[in-house]
């Protein structure tokens, strides 16, 4: 912002800062993507029952692609405004980027539903709190992640739908607590959870 409170031009900094920003969105997302192919693809994801909503396999790409550009962008728009003088709205920025880069590994590779489920409502949380955080600096930024925010309350509701119609799936930690070395295929309990 310039002495009279309008946006300052954009300068070479603001343009490898924007690039950051969106390699680590999207790249980090790439990660995830190549890290969970397997078990998106794979004979445990292929035999849990899915509600008549689920969406097809080739319509998440798209959707996380745009989601997290729209993300790199809000995060841009406010490094720009504050930087990292003031630290909790990029970091409560990159607290739900983990967490959303966290909840692949939970639910795709070691199949834990009801975990991820978990995780996913710990997102949930912390992107309403990076919205009202980005909001006080800057309300565009904020409305960027409110699509994220719907396709992460979706994804909820999707992942706790999957773990009510899939109640004996045995997870990788389950598998091991239980002595259950086959966790790639839904193995029923011998006991009720």
């Amino acid at each position: 912002m310039d002495p009279k409170g309008r946006p300052r031009a954009l300068r070479a900094s603001d343009i490898w800062a924007f690039l950051v920003f969106l390699t680590i969105t999207e790249g980090g997302g790439a990660v995830m993507g190549i890290l969970s192919a397997g078990g998106f693809s794979g004979e445990w994801f292929k035999n849990l029952v899915k509600p008549s909503w689920n969406p097809p396999a080739w319509l998440f790409g798209p959707v996380w692609t745009t989601l997290y550009f729209l993300m790199a962008v809000a995060a841009f728009r406010v490094w720009r405004k504050v930087g990292f003088t003031k630290a909790l709205p990029l970091g409560s920025f990159f607290v739900q980027l983990a967490l959303n880069f966290a909840w692949v590994p939970i639910f795709a590779v070691c199949h834990e539903l009801l975990f991820a489920f978990v995780e996913i409502a710990l997102l949930d949380v912390a992107i309403i709190v990076c919205i009202v955080m980005f909001s006080q600096v800057d309300r565009l930024a904020a409305a960027l992640m409110i699509p994220y925010l719907l396709w992460s309350l979706f994804a909820s509701l999707l992942n706790f739908t999957l773990w009510r119609l899939n109640p004996t799936t045995v997870g990788l930690y389950c598998a091991s607590q239980f002595g259950y070395p086959g966790y790639q295929t839904a193995v029923p309990l011998p006991i009720e959870l």
